[in-house]
């Protein structure tokens, strides 16, 4: 099909390797269906719901994502122990996350690595203070 608006309904088919190419997509529903190995590039997914979705080794590069709301993210459903998840952990790397919140979330064994820690709050406590007093204390000791 080209320069045509169609609306299709496809149910039970195999559509693997097809090519979606300059096609307006909104409001398309995608249920139940295995989409492993998609690439979007250069889309508008403004708006975009993902919900029950094993995105293991999901890779987002250059989003704009303000507003976006991740919720209930984990490694794997505990009441679905027949189904294989991947136990990697989650890993943000040059990403902007001013102005963020995380709030009941699990940072067990997170490392933070040359990030820039200007008004980072845990619980009230002013980190990049706690910071400071640490390395100061440390160097009156010598050490």
């Amino acid at each position: 099909m080209e320069n045509e608006k169609v609306r299709l309904t496809v149910k039970n088919a195999d559509v693997s390797e097809s090519n979606f190419n300059c096609c307006k997509l909104s409001g398309t529903e995608i249920t139940c269906c295995d989409v492993s190995g998609v690439r979007l590039q250069d889309v508008n997914m403004t708006g975009l719901a993902i919900s029950d979705a094993n995105l293991s080794e999901l890779h987002i590069d250059g989003a704009q994502w303000g507003g976006a709301r991740i919720q209930y993210v984990g490694y794997g459903n505990p009441s679905q122990p027949e189904v294989d998840f991947n136990k990697q952990g989650v890993q943000f790397v040059h990403c902007n996350f001013e102005e963020g919140r995380f709030a009941d979330c699990s940072f067990t064994n997170v490392k933070l690595e040359n990030c820039d820690i200007k008004g980072l709050t845990i619980n009230g406590v002013d980190i990049e203070k706690l910071m400071n007093q640490y390395a100061s204390a440390s160097a009156g000791k010598g050490e």
